[in-house]
């Protein structure tokens, strides 16, 4: 019986020591001053403050402020030695402040995983490049979140200066101008890339006129030889046309001059007949008038 109790003695203060035990990092949300064992929470990707009220907390907690490169220092402290008390911690933040979605940061300068002893080492984070932290009600606070390798831990709340926050613009306002220059470098690349083709069209295009300007030519010259054939048949024709004109003019001037001649050679014959008819008739009537003077 004794034994029992001794055991279950033994089991509730091990239970008691995982329970209370372990390490906190300050500034602690919702804590203010040093961190006790009460202080310590589980964070989990459901709950990385673990049971801690955010939204009640975060304007009210003691901050650590980030320099303008994002860096900021903390503090983690165990309660316990060994690796159930770690003093070596992951991190992860949510710029909202509002501690629903968180993304890793760089730990630099991180505590023991397993530490003989129980005390106090610094931490050294950074926000990433270009994070803007907006939330609380001034806008300018960061919600972090350590768990050490033994699952214990807590958040903080990191203030982000007029340097950081101009610094995060700066750094996005970069990046914004980096896309747009490789925008525009791409569009020039794609420009050039046109104007190439645009000029090989050209020089293709000028290939391709060259031939079809000979055949051009060619054609031109063809046609102009077939003109001026044309234009020779045409003026062997119509010389014909002419010479055959000619010819029946000289025909008719030929057959009217013929004509002429044969109608100025009747007439003389004519006149001669009627000469001859007349004499024929004279002599004869001198005949009978002579014959007629014999007999009388």
């Amino acid at each position: 019986m004794f034994s029992k109790v001794f055991v279950s003695t033994a089991l509730l203060l091990t239970l008691s020591l995982q329970v209370h035990g372990h390490a906190a990092i300050a500034p602690v949300l919702g804590v203010a001053g040093a961190p006790a064992r009460s202080d310590v929470q589980r964070p989990s990707a459901a709950a990385a403050c673990g049971k801690t009220n955010v939204a009640a907390t975060i304007d009210t907690s003691t901050p650590v402020v980030a320099a303008a490169d994002g860096t900021f220092s903390a503090t983690v402290t165990n309660f316990n030695g060994g690796a159930d008390g770690s003093r070596k911690v992951t991190a992860s933040v949510d710029a909202t402040g509002a501690g629903k979605t968180f993304s890793a940061i760089t730990v630099s300068q991180n505590g023991d995983a397993a530490p003989a002893d129980v005390g106090s080492q610094p931490l050294t984070a950074a926000l990433p490049a270009g994070t803007k932290c907006t939330g609380g009600k001034a806008g300018n606070l960061c919600l972090v979140s350590f768990k050490t390798t033994a699952g214990f831990g807590n958040c903080v709340v990191v203030q982000q200066g007029a340097a950081g926050a101009a610094a995060a613009n700066s750094t996005a306002g970069a990046a914004a101008a980096g896309g747009a220059a490789g925008a525009a470098a791409a569009g020039g690349a794609a420009g050039a890339a046109a104007a190439g083709g645009a000029a090989g069209a050209a020089a293709a295009g000028g290939a391709a006129a060259a031939p079809a300007a000979s055949g051009a030519a060619a054609a031109t010259t063809a046609k102009k030889g077939a003109n001026k054939a044309a234009g020779a048949k045409a003026a062997g024709a119509k010389a014909a046309a002419h010479k055959a004109a000619a010819g029946q003019q000289a025909n008719k001037a030929a057959g009217q001059k013929k004509a002429k001649a044969a109608a100025g050679t009747r007439a003389p014959r004519a006149l001669i007949d009627a000469i001859e008819a007349r004499g024929e008739e004279t002599f004869g009537a001198v005949k009978r008038g002579f014959a007629s003077w014999i007999w009388a």
